[in-house]
C-alpha cells in the first residue's frame, strides 16, 4: 500500500493522543434498526462529528452518491439491492451505524473539516454489493482471479487530501481487493474493517474518494463503486496527563518506511530487527488459561500484528491473590546472544488495543486496554534481572479497564498490536548497568540468552521500581521519585486474561541517534521532530525522549543535543537496505 504527503511519525508517537482526538463514529446519527439515509431529503449530505459528508440525490432517477449512511446488518445479500450494507455486518467495533460511499456521476464522495486537522486514520471495509460481485461476478463485472483465479485484478481506493485552498496534500491507497500476487493463496477481498493511516496527508480541510478497477472498459469501472467507513479519528496531540511518550517499535513497514499493517500487499517486516525468540525454555501461566490460549509457541518467531495469535500468561484473582499465587510468566531464548549496543535491544509486542468504547466495566474511549507484564533478562537462565518501570494510574480500572499509557514506563505490553496496527514495547539493556545483578556480574548485558516476562495482575498488589527514575515534577533539581506505585491494569480478567505475548524481537544496533523516528536514516523528518522538542524538558508537553541526544543524559534538549543531531546529518544505518 503506497502513500505520499507529509511525513508522518512514528504512528504509535500519534497514537498516543488517541484520548485526545475527535474520532468521528457516526453513533450520533439516528436511523430506525435496519435501515440507511441516501440523502433522499435533498439536504446535500449530513453532519456528523466535526464534519460535513456529502450527498448528491437525483430525485428523477431515484440515485445517489457521494456518501449515506446505514445500520444494516445483512451479509448475505448482494446485489443492487444490497448497495448500503457492510459486508461485516455492523460498524467498527461492533457498533451500529456505519458510512457508505458511492462514486457515482455527479461527484466525488468528499468529508469536508469544519476546520483544518490532522485525521489519524480511519477504518474500512467493503460494501456487500462490491464485495459478491468480486467473489462471485455478475451480469456487469468479472470475478476477480477469472475462471483460474490467476488473473492479477484488484480494487483500489485512494483517498485524496486537500488544504483549505483545495491544494492537494497528499494520498494515500487501499486495495479493497488484491488478486496480483504469484501466490494465489494470498489474494483477498477485504471483509473486516481495517485501519488505514492518514497521517502522511498532513493537516487537510477536506479528503476525495476514488476507486480504480482492474475490471474496466472505455474509462468505466465495472466493478460497483462502493466502499464502507468507520471511526474516523482526528488531530491527535500529545496526552498531558504523563511523560513517557517514547513510541513504539514497528513491526511491519511500507516501502516508504512508513508503518504497514502486517496483512498489507507491500508490507515488510521492519530491517531494524534481526531476530527473534526462537525457544520456549518455561512457560507456567496462571490457573484458567483458555486451551484455545496456552501454546507457548505463539511467542515465537516474527510478530504477525494478529490479536489472535498470541500464548496468554493468565490472571489471578482476588482468592488467588490472597493464596499468594504466582504469577504466569513466559521464559524465552534466542539463536545467539542479545548485546546491549547503542539504542533499543529488544521488543516485546503484546495485543494491547486501542478503546473505541466507554463502557461500564472500565473502558475509555482513545485509552489502551492494556495487560501489562515486567520483562526480564538472565545470561544463565537462572538469575534474571528486571527492567526497572513505572506506572502511574492511580486507581484499579476495572475488568475492561483502559489506561494512558504515556503514564507507563518499561512494562511489556504499552503499545498497541492488532486491529491493523503492529507495534511493540522497546527495552534498552544500558538501563539495567546499576542493577545488582549486573554490577555483580551474574547477568551479562553483553551476554543476554534469555527473557522472562511476567505477567502483573492489575489488582494494585504489584508495584513499579519508580524509586530508580527521575520524577518530571521535580524539575530542575532532578531527584528521583520518592516511593513506587501500584500497578493497574485491567482486572480481573479470564480466559485469555493477563498478559498475551506475541512475538520478541532483537533489534539492529542503532548507530546514530538522531535518527528519531527509528527508519535508518538522520533526514527531514528527524528534524521535524527535534524541532517540536526543542527547549522542552521531561515533563513537559512537548518533550520527547528520543531527543535527548548528548551524553550524559540531562533530560532537557539544548545545545548540547542539537550539536550531536548537527554530526550524524544524513547518516545512514547499514540495516535501512538489508
Amino acid at each position: 500500500m503506497k502513500s505520499g504527503g507529509l511525513i508522518c511519525l512514528i504512528i504509535v508517537l500519534s497514537m498516543l493522543s488517541a484520548a485526545n482526538a475527535d474520532t468521528i463514529t457516526f453513533e450520533d446519527l439516528t436511523l430506525p434498526a435496519e435501515s440507511f439515509w441516501n440523502g433522499s431529503d435533498n439536504s446535500g449530505g449530513f453532519r456528523s462529528g466535526n464534519a460535513f459528508f456529502n450527498n448528491n440525490y437525483d430525485s428523477n432517477w431515484e440515485s445517489w452518491d457521494g456518501f449515506s449512511y446505514s445500520n444494516i446488518t445483512n451479509t448475505t445479500e448482494g446485489d443492487i439491492n444490497a448497495q448500503y450494507n457492510a459486508i461485516t455486518g455492523s460498524g467498527q467495533g461492533g457498533s451500529s451505524n456505519y458510512a457508505v460511499g458511492y462514486i457515482g456521476w455527479m461527484g466525488p464522495p468528499t468529508i469536508t473539516l469544519d476546520e483544518p486537522k490532522t485525521i489519524f486514520g480511519m477504518y474500512v471495509t467493503n460494501n456487500n454489493y462490491a464485495y459478491y460481485s468480486m467473489l462471485n461476478g455478475n451480469p456487469f463485472a468479472k470475478k476477480f482471479g477469472g475462471k483460474n483465479d490467476n488473473d492479477p485484478d484488484f480494487l483500489l481506493l485512494t483517498i485524496t487530501g486537500k488544504d483549505s485552498d483545495g491544494n492537494l496534500t497528499g494520498t494515500v491507497e487501499f486495495y479493497l481487493a488484491n488478486f496480483r500476487f504469484e501466490d494465489n493463496s494470498r489474494d483477498y477481498i477485504v471483509n473486516t474493517w481495517w485501519f488505514v493511516d492518514l497521517t502522511p496527508l498532513g493537516v487537510v480541510k477536506s479528503l476525495e474518494f476514488s476507486l480504480t478497477s482492474s475490471d474496466s472498459a472505455g474509462g468505466w469501472i465495472n466493478t460497483p463503486t462502493y466502499f464502507a467507513i468507520d471511526t474516523i479519528i482526528m488531530e491527535p496531540v500529545p496526552d498531558l496527563s504523563g511523560p513517557y511518550t517514547e513510541a513504539g517499535i514497528n513491526g511491519y513497514i511500507r516501502e516508504d518506511r512508513h508503518h504497514a499493517t502486517p496483512t498489507d500487499a507491500n508490507a515488510v517486516i521492519n530491517p531494524i530487527f534481526y531476530g527473534w525468540a526462537t525457544n520456549v525454555v518455561n512457560y507456567s501461566p496462571a490457573p484458567d488459561v483458555g486451551l484455545r490460549w496456552s501454546d507457548p509457541n505463539k511467542a515465537l518467531g516474527p510478530a504477525t500484528g494478529d490479536n489472535l495469535d498470541i500464548v496468554s500468561l493468565g490472571d489471578l484473582n482476588q482468592q488467588q491473590l490472597n493464596s499468594s499465587a504466582t504469577p504466569g510468566f513466559i521464559t524465552l531464548s534466542f539463536s545467539e546472544p542479545i548485546r546491549n549496543g547503542k539504542g533499543y535491544d529488544l521488543v516485546v509486542f503484546e495485543n494491547s488495543l486501542i478503546s473505541e468504547f466507554d463502557t461500564d466495566g472500565g473502558s475509555v474511549a482513545g485509552l489502551m486496554f492494556a495487560e501489562l507484564g515486567y520483562v526480564e533478562v538472565s545470561s544463565n537462565g537462572e538469575d534474571f534481572a528486571r527492567f526497572p518501570s513505572v506506572s502511574l494510574t492511580n486507581a484499579l480500572t476495572g475488568q475492561h479497564g483502559t489506561i494512558e499509557i504515556s503514564k507507563v514506563y518499561n512494562l511489556a505490553g504499552k503499545h498497541p498490536n492488532g486491529n491493523g496496527l503492529c507495534t511493540g514495547t522497546p527495552f534498552d539493556l544500558s538501563e539495567l548497568a546499576d542493577d545488582p545483578m549486573v554490577v555483580s556480574g551474574i547477568v551479562d548485558i553483553n551476554n543476554i540468552n534469555y527473557v522472562r516476562i511476567v505477567d502483573i495482575p492489575g489488582s494494585g498488589d504489584f508495584f513499579d521500581e519508580a524509586v530508580m527514575h527521575i520524577d518530571p515534577n521535580t524539575w530542575p533539581d532532578w531527584n528521583y521519585y520518592a516511593i513506587n506505585h501500584p500497578i493497574y491494569d485491567a482486572w480481573p480478567t479470564l480466559d485469555s486474561g493477563g498478559l498475551d505475548v506475541e512475538a520478541v524481537g532483537v533489534l539492529e544496533e542503532q548507530n546514530y541517534s538522531a535518527d528519531i523516528n527509528l527508519d535508518g536514516i538522520v533526514d527531514i523528518a528527524d528534524l521535524a521532530l527535534f524541532t517540536s522538542a526543542w527547549q522542552s524538558h521531561l515533563g513537559q508537553a512537548n518533550w520527547i525522549a528520543r531527543c535527548d541526544l548528548a551524553e550524559p543524559k540531562d533530560n532537557v534538549i539544548d545545545d548540547g543535543d542539537l550539536a550531536v543531531f548537527m554530526s550524524q546529518w544524513h547518516k545512514v544505518e547499514t540495516w535501512r537496505d538489508k
